[in-house]
């Protein structure tokens, strides 16, 4: 994924599943010039992780990558 899509999906009103290394996750923010991500697992939003945006992967969409 990259950061235009991602900032896309956290602004969008659709739930839109992405993927961090096989784990459902929830993009909180991104950040364009570290090209990192924070997400948290989709069942639990008090765990966050701080993860490369390039290995999200969105599921579902035309989008896929």
């Amino acid at each position: 994924m990259d950061y235009d899509r991602a900032q896309h999906i956290i602004l969008s009103n659709d739930k839109i599943e992405v993927t961090w290394q096989g784990e459902s996750v929830w993009i909180d923010s991104v950040d364009k010039y570290s090209g990192v991500a924070t997400v948290h697992p989709e069942n639990d939003k008090r765990v966050s992780k701080k993860v490369p945006i390039t290995e999200l992967q969105e599921h579902g969409a035309s989008f896929e990558q």
